[in-house]
């Protein structure tokens, strides 16, 4: 018989192993063993090593007397100067496995320092926009993702965002994405006791981005059902422990549920994000406005503009973050959904609008301009223009 040419194949890509428990970072040594791991490479940032979090996760290698050479050079923002410099370390050091201890930042420089230490340099042929899926091989070191904050669930993720300095962009830096399979973690720790320290803000700015995630990813057109449904149980996860984690930080078991939906929300966006990432992605380049906040401001007047595409889609996102949709119509429920998140968005204190963030207005043509080279908004429900951008950039002002 002959195929059917007009078929279309998709591929799903579950997430590495997870092991997930208060408790779980003092496996470390024995999972690095495992892998046959002999000189650990940490990356990690400054403000994890001061508050003490790194010395939390790195015991069992201290107890177990295994050498191990850290870097703490990632900003928050990671640019590829940062990659090189650690892939520089890396390779003075002879390490010959990878660990990031740390949020979304530290585990995406991971992944390209992880990257680069088998492909050569510079990062531009591994970026989507240059075909870098078909460039990037599996010959990689081992990968350990350890995240402290419950936000952008990188550990299970393909993506890695990285800032460009190398200016072949519009008029300055913007984020990049890289993105293929071989960018998953061996496998994710995930320890709630290491996400105790973050302070209501972070808290709030990584739940926030956690939310975004999951209906970005629940509306996305790829098609891609098992995301879906991770999505929406992540979101109905993080609508029960949101405000609990963000007035009382102490909660170990609400910030293992943030931690674990974080994950299960990162997982789900291998179904595709939209205009929210495309735009908040090119913030931090523009301003000091953190991923997180960014995406929490953005994503009302997107959601907005998407709303008559996705109706249904946004009553059960609705229905998942709790709200009390039994009495309202389809088109009643979705519209709570975004008063839902303008509710959160003032309860925990993100800030009004990106003006208040730190935002200059005139920059807001050359980050529409750079969010139309994200990929993510390929996957919106509702095409984008490039004034469309403008438009709602304005909006979120």
């Amino acid at each position: 018989m002959k195929s059917n040419t007009n078929k279309e194949s998709h591929n799903y890509f579950l997430p590495p192993r997870i092991e997930f428990g208060e408790g779980t970072i003092e496996n470390l040594a024995d999972h690095v063993k495992t892998f046959g791991g002999k000189k650990p490479y940490i990356v990690s940032d400054a403000g994890i090593q001061e508050a003490g979090i790194l010395e939390q996760a790195v015991a069992s290698l201290v107890a177990e007397k295994l050498p191990y050479t850290t870097y703490v050079e990632i900003e928050p923002n990671p640019t590829d100067i940062s990659v090189v410099k650690g892939l520089e370390v890396y390779q003075k050091e002879k390490c010959d496995i990878v660990i990031a201890v740390g949020g979304g930042s530290v585990m995406d420089a991971a992944k390209a320092i992880r990257l680069l230490t088998t492909h050569a340099p510079p990062l531009e042929p591994y970026y989507v926009e240059s075909g870098g899926a078909n460039n990037i091989r599996g010959d990689m070191p081992p990968l350990i993702c350890v995240p402290t904050t419950a936000g952008t669930g990188s550990e299970v993720s393909q993506g890695a965002v990285i800032t460009d300095t190398s200016l072949q962009t519009t008029n300055r830096w913007r984020k990049r994405a890289i993105v293929t399979r071989y960018n998953m973690a061996d496998i994710a720790l995930l320890d709630p006791a290491l996400t105790i320290k973050m302070p209501p803000a972070l808290t709030a700015a990584t739940g926030m981005d956690t939310i975004t995630h999951g209906i970005e990813a629940y509306v996305a057109t790829k098609y891609h059902p098992i995301a879906e449904g991770v999505a929406l149980q992540a979101l109905k996860i993080l609508g029960a422990n949101i405000r609990k984690v963000y007035h009382n930080g102490n909660d170990i078991d609400a910030r293992g549920e943030m931690l674990l939906a974080s994950c299960m929300a990162a997982f789900s966006f291998q179904k595709g994000l939209g205009a929210v990432h495309s735009m908040a992605h090119q913030l931090s380049t523009e301003a000091p406005i953190p991923h997180g906040v960014a995406n929490a401001i953005l994503l009302p007047p997107v959601m907005e503009f998407n709303l008559p595409h996705v109706i249904n889609k946004y009553a059960d996102v609705a229905d998942a973050l709790g709200v009390n949709v039994e009495s309202m119509s389809k088109g009643e429920a979705a519209c709570a959904a975004i008063d839902e998140i303008r509710t959160l968005n003032e309860e925990l204190n993100i800030p009004t609008g990106l003006g208040e963030a730190g935002l200059d207005r005139k920059r807001i043509p050359k980050l529409a301009a750079d969010a139309m080279l994200d990929h993510c908004h390929k996957f919106n429900p509702r095409h984008c223009t490039q004034q469309d951008m403008v438009n709602l950039l304005e909006a979120a002002f």
